[in-house]
């Protein structure tokens, strides 16, 4: 790289992050935009990404309206974080190193901000977000610990359980458990992260994302989702109103469950899934998924359902 370079200049042609660090982090013009998952890599999400050096350490928590540990900061007033805005009154963690769960109740917004979670034991689940939270906002973050240099890997359901609405997941690292990302809530997005690693055990369904029927407005777009075992898939998908675009997707059974006839189960199904612009990798295997690249998919007139421009890395069509 030429020293001579201009700031945009290395925006647009290095991965990851300019090296200007800030006391309290990156500013959203230090962060190159990514245009498609596939540009994705473990150096461009997390928080070393995003310039953390010192982490506090700190066993399991619980954050509810009542009760909140004393280094999660109370922010008084509207706040802008690496361009999302959380409006009003909210709690930030930041900077720390939670070794156990993350359990948030509270109904006040909640921002993790470099925050790494990884468990000591076997859990359920590394991060719960219940269905009574107010919207929580997850960025340069690492839930799972994928990150650190562990002789075991104790066992964990699922990584990141999405129960609340309104959830906000960016430039994190997620992996590390069963499944990824559980979501049964309403408007998520979930943007430039890495979903891999993950771990499974005798009994274990893998899945990196794993939508149920209560999921509605989501959208994942510009990830790098992997799940290196034969089962059960990188993506599936429930509810109503999801957009799958831009991501590299590999791994799994079937790659994408699209979600008509409830994958299978019998019923109503998914609606209005639109899955535009993805890349299916070979990486794992030479059909996408051990079986292929997609499973109960329904399109046509009438269905609300679209899938357009998906392809593989030798820029070949994927279709249903």
């Amino acid at each position: 790289m030429k020293r001579q370079q201009s700031r945009s200049g290395l925006r647009a042609t290095v991965l990851g992050l300019v090296a200007i660090v800030s006391p309290t982090g990156l500013a959203a013009e230090d962060v190159r935009a990514v245009a498609h998952g596939r540009e994705i890599g473990a150096d461009a999400v997390g928080p070393a990404a995003a310039g953390a050096k010192i982490m506090r350490r700190v066993q399991s928590a619980t954050i509810t309206d009542q009760t909140r540990p004393d280094y999660v900061q109370a922010v008084p007033e509207s706040r802008t974080y690496d361009g999302i805005t959380v409006s009003g009154p909210h709690l930030l963690m930041e900077d720390v190193e939670i070794e156990g769960a993350l359990d948030i109740g509270t109904r006040r917004p909640v921002v993790l901000n470099r925050v790494t979670v990884s468990a000591v034991q076997d859990v359920p689940w590394l991060v719960l977000v219940r269905p009574e939270a107010g919207p929580v906002t997850i960025l340069w973050s690492d839930i799972g610990g994928v990150m650190r240099e562990r002789s075991a890997s104790p066992h964990v359901g699922v990584a990141l359980a999405l129960r609340g609405n309104g959830a906000r997941v960016h430039r994190s690292r997620i992996g590390a458990a069963a499944d990824g990302v559980q979501i049964a809530a309403k408007d998520i997005r979930i943007t430039e992260c890495l979903i891999a690693d993950l771990l499974s055990r005798p009994g274990d369904h893998n899945d990196s994302i794993q939508m149920f029927e209560q999921a509605a407005d989501v959208y994942i777009a510009r990830n790098r989702i992997e799940n290196p075992h034969p089962q059960t898939s990188a993506i599936t998908v429930l509810g109503r109103d999801v957009t799958i675009t831009g991501n590299r997707l590999a791994g799994g059974g079937w790659t994408v469950y699209g979600g008509a006839l409830r994958n299978g189960k019998g019923g109503e199904g998914a609606s209005g899934v639109r899955v535009a612009d993805n890349i299916f990798s070979r990486t794992y295997f030479p059909k996408v998924g051990s079986f292929g690249p997609v499973t109960y998919w329904l399109s046509g007139p009438g269905s609300g359902n679209v899938w357009s421009d998906n392809r593989d890395e030798q820029n070949r069509p994927i279709a249903p």
